[in-house]
């Protein structure tokens, strides 16, 4: 019985792990990246680097902005979004959000009022890792991905017998087979805690969305009710009457921060063109654990107050604490680093897993041929696991690369993140490569990484890494050394590769010189 049971655990393990692996591995790139997805962006807009803000300059606009936006808006816009700027984002951002479709965005300087080049950004990464830019579908597909990783990582506990020997476990220069294993064993043990909390709490930030039946029933549907019963929120119907202007914002600042009792990050215009617009004012997630909900609300029409939020409820509170631990925008970059390198452990936990399970059928895919589905695998492991990084890589070079005043900057960037990735793939899919590709990845990834500091050193005189440090901007200097690094990284695996790869046909070559004389006496 016990055996079948750990025979069920590890089948249940594998099946879990490989038919959504490939997936689970973008979303943990993804979010890895957005551990710094302000940090990325603000390295993505060197236009704004090295400027010195005087002390007595005036606080960014808000009206300015809003003002902006009514000028970039279609028609029937659901709610003006502002954020101002901080310690890690340096952009005024604004957006137009509808009912429907795509919001306008636009990022502005706060020292010169003026819009910054779009950029991508790490804005790309965040979006990617949990809704794979596809708002609806995306965001449940991403759900399910976490419930298997759930189930993927219970059943690894119960499969593993030898747990905590496996930590400390790593026989890299085994190569092959075994040292796949080793680096699953080790990055899966290393971060066991750490995935299990990001998986569960991954899922329970939507759980509103994946479980709606309670919402259905005792709401009859309406998200809005229920979130303002929930969070304390506010929210009027529209009248139908249009709004003649919006109250001046700026006005209000300094209420809403008297009231709210903490640093100002956001203002809202909700249903900016009726008359039953409201305006609101949110604070700092970076004050505690769980995110900061805590809002006041302004009538539009006359800058009237209307609400201030209260306390939540115990059912709430859990909600904002579990989203806060999934974020992580508080305990600063320390917490940051930490979440960025379990979040690397995880992305070799499932690479190497999906690698180990084509290791064990080696035999099996030599004797089924090329008509067999594991050459496909094989292909898949290598362009997703190996194309992504390259394309992430691409993706940043190319920002430097495109000229800042070209039309539809950011898609550009996204279209050569997908090309690079999408050649990558199909490159790993010839026979030949996917068989014996990881050292050709490795190299590839190896360079493409190092040309971000090369690059940035050619086109951008005020953000390359000496320029950077020079006046102690290691925000922007931890970018290039966190790719030098990364290219480190990559070149050991090829070097690795290089010499594994020469083993062999020098163990043959002394073989033929050994049965030479030996021919030869004959």
């Amino acid at each position: 019985m016990k055996n079948s049971f750990s025979q069920a655990m590890a089948w249940l393990h594998t099946w879990a792990g490989l038919l959504i692996g490939w997936l689970l591995f973008v979303i943990f790139v993804g979010g890895t990246i957005a551990c710094f997805d302000k940090e990325l962006t603000y390295w993505m807009q060197p236009s704004l680097h090295g400027q010195e803000r005087a002390p007595t300059a005036p606080a960014p606009s808000l009206q300015g902005a809003v003002e902006r936006l009514q000028k970039i808006a279609k028609p029937h816009p659901h709610a003006y979004y502002v954020t101002l700027p901080g310690e890690r984002s340096k952009t005024l951002d604004a957006g137009v959000y509808y009912d429907a479709g795509d919001p306008d965005l636009i990022s502005l300087d706060p020292v010169t009022g003026k819009k910054v080049p779009e950029t991508a950004g790490g804005e790309f990464f965040f979006t990617l890792h949990f809704n794979l830019h596809s708002p609806t579908w995306g965001m449940y597909i991403v759900g399910l991905a976490g419930m298997f990783m759930l189930i993927a990582i219970l059943t690894g506990i119960v499969i593993h017998k030898r747990i905590f020997k496996d930590f400390f476990t790593f026989r890299p220069r085994a190569g092959g087979q075994r040292a796949w294993l080793d680096g699953h064993n080790l990055t899966g043990v290393l971060g066991l805690p750490f995935h299990l909390m990001i998986a569960y709490t991954g899922v329970a930030i939507f759980v509103a969305n994946y479980m709606p039946a309670g919402l259905f029933a005792a709401y009859e549907g309406n998200a809005e009710t229920f979130y303002a019963e929930a969070a304390d929120s506010y929210e009027r119907a529209e009248t139908g009457k249009p709004l003649t202007a919006i109250y001046p914002i700026d006005r209000l600042v300094d209420d809403a921060r008297r009231r709210l009792g903490q640093p100002l990050t956001w203002v809202s215009v909700h249903h900016p063109d009726d008359t039953s617009a409201t305006i609101s004012f949110g604070g700092d997630h970076s004050r505690d654990v769980a995110w900061n909900f805590d809002q006041v609300f302004y009538d539009a029409n006359d800058g009237k107050l209307l609400h201030e939020t209260g306390a939540f409820g115990p059912g709430y509170k859990a909600y904002t604490f579990l989203g806060g631990m999934h974020m992580a925008q508080w305990g600063g970059s320390a917490l940051r680093w930490l979440y960025f390198v379990m979040g690397l452990a995880g992305c070799v936990m499932i690479a190497s897993g999906m690698q180990v399970w084509v290791g064990k059928r080696a035999k099996k895919i030599a004797e089924a041929g090329r008509l067999s589905g594991y050459g496909l695998v094989q292909a898949l492991n290598l362009g997703v696991v190996g194309g992504m990084p390259l394309a992430s890589a691409a993706m940043v070079i190319a920002n430097r690369m495109i000229p800042a005043d070209a039309l539809a900057r950011s898609k550009a960037e996204i279209s050569v993140f997908c090309a690079v990735w999408i050649a990558a793939t199909l490159y790993a899919a010839i026979p030949a490569v996917h068989k014996r590709g990881w050292t050709q990845f490795f190299a590839l990834n190896a360079v493409a990484f190092a040309l971000i500091p090369l690059v940035n050193f050619a086109t951008a005189p005020r953000s390359h890494l000496l320029a950077t440090i020079g006046r102690g901007e290691w925000t922007l200097a931890a970018v290039d050394l966190t790719a030098v690094a990364l290219a480190a990284g990559f070149a050991l695996l090829a070097r690795h590769g290089l010499l594994k790869a020469r083993r062999p046909a020098q163990a043959a070559s002394r073989r033929e010189r050994v049965a030479e004389p030996a021919l030869a006496d004959r």
